[in-house]
């Protein structure tokens, strides 16, 4: 028998043709049916604030790790955040503060618990009342008054430019971790007038700030900075006692199912 060439044509793709059973592929618009290494990636970063006494600061910082050599330490600082896990847990630690933000790769990031303290800071250096008389203008001194006014965020503070590197594990990191206490408030002078006296007072301030760059391997915690935390008497510096604040950054696969 023979056949037309559109019909041979037809015939041919027909033959070739695979069942549609066998073709259909569930499309997850998540992205959930891809490897891991193509989903997108985001960075959890959390800075904590632990505070112990400057004795068990400095042994924990004097310990040293028999495998490394005596100039170079690994950058891993998860066992010493154990050890001072159990310390809080047995009360010889306090957890200050912990905080936590999420961002993209090259996006920078802020988190804030915070009260925004505003406060005068010029007045003038005398005000004055004028009142009109019969016979002239008569003029008095009045308490001094605000020119100025300066807002101070007191609480906690983290604001970060995290970069992921190119294998998806080292991870550059640009922050400004900071606790602002407000501590009181100080005389600055007395102002008399019309028999009344106005004293002058001015907020302090006691801040624990870190300002650095740093690169660390995503979900291992690095000792960033060890600092004096303020005395809660005074409102000075407490030499006794040492703030270690650590930082760790997670990476999260955007539609990674819980099951991976």
């Amino acid at each position: 028998m023979k056949y037309q060439l559109p019909t041979l044509a037809t015939l041919i793709l027909l033959s070739t043709v695979v069942p549609a059973s066998s073709q259909e592929v569930e499309f997850d618009p998540l992205g959930r049916d891809l490897p891991l290494e193509s989903l997108e990636k985001l960075m959890q970063i959390q800075v904590e604030w632990i505070e112990v006494d400057a004795e068990i600061a400095t042994e924990l910082l004097m310990d040293e790790d028999p495998t490394q050599p005596a100039t170079i330490r690994s950058s891993n600082a998860g066992p010493l955040r154990q050890t001072l896990q159990a310390s809080i847990n047995k009360g010889k630690a306090t957890l200050i503060e912990s905080t936590m933000v999420t961002a993209r790769s090259g996006q920078r990031a802020k988190v804030e618990s915070i009260y925004e303290y505003i406060y005068p800071s010029e007045y003038d250096a005398g005000s004055f009342l004028h009142s009109e008389k019969a016979l002239g203008t008569a003029t008095k001194q009045i308490a001094p008054q605000a020119t100025a006014f300066e807002t101070r965020n007191v609480g906690v503070t983290l604001e970060v430019d995290p970069v992921l590197g190119a294998d998806d594990r080292a991870i550059e990191l640009n922050l400004a971790p900071e606790l602002v206490y407000l501590t009181g408030k100080e005389s600055w002078g007395t102002h008399k007038a019309e028999g009344s006296e106005v004293e002058v007072l001015m907020p302090s301030f006691y801040t624990v700030k870190t300002t650095t760059q740093v690169c660390i391997i995503a979900g291992e915690y690095l000792l960033m900075s060890v600092q004096s935390p303020r005395d809660l008497k005074t409102g000075m510096t407490d030499p006794s006692r040492k703030v270690l604040v650590f930082v760790k950054a997670n990476l999260i696969a955007v539609g990674m199912p819980l099951k991976k």
